[in-house]
């Protein structure tokens, strides 16, 4: 359930505080399992629909917690949440946890094709969504706008192959394992990506002016 995860740090002017983003994208993951655990361990008709039920006003309020406190809202983020909540509405109205296991691979795939695509039309999509936040040569946001592309549909090609090899049916026998990686093999994949892709990118970021920081910082 860590599907609007995506990591923005070393921002100079960041787009929303860490803790912010933090309870807004973790809090609803984490009611979603605790959902899951308690209603596979009452014996819940749909474990995976009792604990959507739980997590679809939790990532509601944490997505309004996250408007109120920085009146903004990145694309990708607004793009996930509406996402979030036509699939698990879907699912719910239609009693078809099919909708809850496919909402990751939906939004994976569809975030990694835009990603994609925008570096095949020269637009540089990350760097309008970090809004300034950081600056370095525009070959250097292609090159990590294609690896975030080819990470997002990655971890959709995952998503399918781990519900349907564990969680075909309702309540099959090793759903549990498809519950436990959406919730902490994603956000996994998405923090390592980001924390190395932006470690490595540091010796090219540069200041408002092109200059390179490191050449920046030493006449400072």
């Amino acid at each position: 359930m860590t599907e609007n995860n995506s990591t923005q740090s070393l921002a100079k002017k960041p787009t929303s505080p860490t803790w912010v983003r933090l309870i807004s994208d973790l809090g609803p993951a984490l009611a979603f399992f605790i959902g899951y655990m308690w209603a596979n361990k009452t014996h819940q008709p749909s474990p995976i629909l009792a604990a959507t039920m739980v997590f679809l006003p939790v990532a509601i309020l944490g997505f309004a917690f996250s408007w109120w406190k920085t009146r903004k809202l990145s694309p990708i983020a607004l793009f996930s949440f509406v996402m979030i909540l036509i699939m698990s509405g879907l699912g719910i109205w239609l009693a078809n946890d099919i909708f809850i296991k496919m909402r990751p691979t939906l939004i994976y795939s569809l975030m990694g094709l835009i990603l994609v695509y925008s570096v095949l039309v020269k637009h540089n999509l990350l760097k309008s969504l970090f809004d300034g936040a950081i600056h370095m040569a525009d070959e250097h946001w292609r090159r990590l706008s294609l690896n975030a592309g080819i990470m997002y549909i990655s971890l959709a090609i995952i998503n399918e192959i781990m519900w349907r090899i564990f969680a075909p049916v309702t309540k099959a026998p090793k759903e549990h394992i498809w519950v436990t990686y959406n919730m902490w093999g994603d956000f996994a994949v998405n923090m390592i990506f980001w924390i190395v892709s932006i470690t490595m990118l540091t010796k090219h970021l540069t200041d408002e002016d092109g200059k390179p920081l490191l050449e920046a910082g030493d006449e400072t």
